[in-house]
């Protein structure tokens, strides 16, 4: 009798555990937890942005950051990362990444995709062309940060407009006491050195970069320090008065020197430059899929994305969020580069076959001899 009884409870038990097996499986692929995971740059979204959507919507933001694209890159190799949404950057990054299979098709129906800047789209060509993955969101430019009045000092008379002032070795020689910075990855200076030097910046001739090369052999005496995160705080102290350096960081770089009454400028060169592009996309296996189309939409919207230029001073590619930008940041150049500027500005074609990866091998041994000073 008790074994009778022990087994009708196990069969009862059973029964109730498979009909809530397929209960909660059911769930999970029609309904998600209010919850959204966003994996972002340091300094993007202000808090009351996060909590404004969280109030329109009910889905709670769990929201971490990262301030490089390696650790980014890492997690979402390695394996599921249990994000929902992310902001890689479009070059080499976003390209290599759908190619591994990273990331899950968008689903435009559930996308609400205004008007984007056609010169930012029209670059993205070479990486998502439909934006089957990718949405390109922030955006802005390579140029240089520098010290206004100890420029004036030691290169009185030069133009402030120009790569001239970064990668001519005889102004270099004349301002290395007071410091000079550059990034610290080959991507973001052998193309600028290499445009600077006449030749196709997106060359993979290898003889093309021996000229690079050379040519930076006659700067590397008088560079302080390759660095991307550093620079900010180190043109804000005084420990470098120039440095080749991100729009973004650049402007926060020229607040913070305000406070201290020092007077920091960001140019575009006249030449051309660099353009960086920051984009929305949903990794595979994202838990909450649907409430990741939900935040992504939130953020194309002109609102939301004009309070984040106002906020941080970077432009989004939100066509619409331009007559709800202050005058003075709408206004200003070094933010939003002139039109003809706008077409000088170039987004790094991805390395997709064994030639150009080769090269990319080949240049980053290069530069490590360029930052031993070899």
């Amino acid at each position: 009798m008790r074994f009778t009884s022990l087994f009708k409870v196990s069969v009862i038990v059973v029964f109730i555990a498979l009909i809530g097996w397929r209960f909660t499986k059911h769930s999970s692929l029609n309904h998600e937890d209010a919850y959204v995971n966003v994996y972002d740059w340091y300094g993007m979204l202000s808090n009351d942005i996060l909590r404004q959507f969280e109030k329109e919507t009910g889905i709670h933001v769990r929201y971490d950051l990262y301030d490089n694209n390696e650790v980014l890159e890492a997690k979402l190799l390695a394996s599921n990362s249990g994000y929902d949404v992310v902001f890689p950057s479009a070059s080499p990054y976003v390209a290599r990444q759908i190619a591994a299979g990273v990331y899950q098709p968008l689903n435009k129906s559930l996308l609400n995709i205004q008007e984007l800047d056609p010169v930012i789209m029209q670059k993205m060509k070479i990486i998502d062309p439909d934006m089957s993955y990718a949405i390109p969101y922030y955006w802005g430019t390579l140029g240089i940060a520098f010290d206004v009045d100890r420029i004036n000092e030691l290169l009185p008379g030069i133009s402030h407009d120009s790569y001239d002032l970064l990668f001519n070795p005889e102004n270099l020689k004349r301002l290395a006491p007071y410091g000079i910075s550059f990034l610290e990855e080959a991507t973001d200076v052998f193309p600028l050195i290499l445009s600077y030097i006449g030749k196709d910046r997106d060359s993979i001739m290898p003889e093309d970069l021996d000229s690079a090369y050379q040519h930076l052999l006659k700067l590397r005496p008088y560079i302080r320090r390759f660095a991307s995160s550093r620079f900010v705080n180190d043109i804000v102290m005084g420990d470098s008065c120039i440095a080749q350096g991100w729009s973004g960081e650049a402007h926060e770089a020229i607040r913070e020197a305000k406070e201290l009454g020092r007077n920091i400028k960001y140019i575009v060169p006249k030449e051309g430059t660099t353009v960086w592009v920051d984009c929305l996309a949903i990794p595979v296996g994202a838990p909450h899929p649907k409430n990741a189309h939900i935040f992504i939409n939130f953020l194309l919207r002109p609102d939301i994305s004009a309070k984040i230029t106002n906020n941080i001073l970077i432009p989004t590619t939100v066509v619409a969020s331009l007559k709800l930008i202050d005058e003075n940041i709408k206004n200003d150049p070094s933010i939003y580069p002139l039109k003809e500027t706008m077409l000088k500005l170039h987004l790094d074609k991805p390395q997709k076959d064994a030639k150009s990866m080769e090269y990319d091998k080949l240049r980053t041994r290069t530069w490590a001899k360029v930052r031993l000073n070899r």
